[in-house]
């Protein structure tokens, strides 16, 4: 994938847990991914949570946009290196379809697919992410299963 690609992928993949879980962040969204793209790193120091993107008490208010696209970023490696060890090409439509409930994927692409186990790291890794991030553990274990429930409700068994 290009890496504009990527980021087309990380912000489509990440804009609905936005807007479920931080829905005052919508208007934001696009110049706090900005932010994240030009510093992917500075959502997990605590330190860097301030300056001029930062609103209220880091203790109040964790803004969800940069660690949603850092959760969604590592979700999506996972993804790809599994799918490159099972021998598949991943693509961004398929990777779409797969975090997206069964949409944005042309008929002709070979769905990717995967099991229980491998939701369940997904799931981990997301959680994993959001907690480095400083979301309260509640609300990261939340966020990880609304990734995790997005992908596997289309319906089709996996």
């Amino acid at each position: 994938m290009r890496p504009e690609a990527d980021r087309s992928l990380l912000l489509d993949l990440a804009r609905p847990v936005v807007d479920r879980y931080s829905p005052g962040e919508q208007e934001l969204f696009a110049l706090l991914s900005e932010a994240h793209f030009a510093d992917p790193g500075a959502y997990a120091k605590p330190e860097r949570r301030s300056g001029p993107l930062a609103f209220g008490v880091p203790e109040v208010l964790v803004l969800l946009t940069p660690v949603a696209l850092a959760a969604m970023t590592e979700a999506v490696r996972y993804v790809v290196e599994l799918g490159m060890r099972k021998g598949h090409r991943v693509t961004s439509d398929a990777l779409r379809r797969l975090f997206r409930g069964g949409r944005s994927q042309p008929k002709e692409a070979a769905p990717v697919e995967l099991t229980a186990q491998e939701w369940a790291e997904v799931r981990r890794i997301v959680e994993r992410v959001a907690l480095r991030g400083g979301v309260a553990p509640d609300q990261a274990a939340l966020i990880a299963d609304a990734v995790v429930g997005q992908g596997r409700l289309s319906g089709e068994a996996r």
